[in-house]
């Protein structure tokens, strides 16, 4: 699975009009989650 990371400044980006995957990059912010859980374990 793959877990969605959303940063301030692309929220802003987004919520002054910008294109969410053009100018934010929405779709490219994304970790896997058995890294997560990993972190999670240690």
């Amino acid at each position: 699975h793959q877990i969605p990371v959303v940063f301030y400044s692309q929220l802003m980006a987004v919520a002054f009009g910008m294109d969410g995957k053009k100018d934010a990059a929405l779709d490219q912010n994304t970790i896997k989650s058995a890294k997560l859980e990993a972190l999670a374990k240690s």
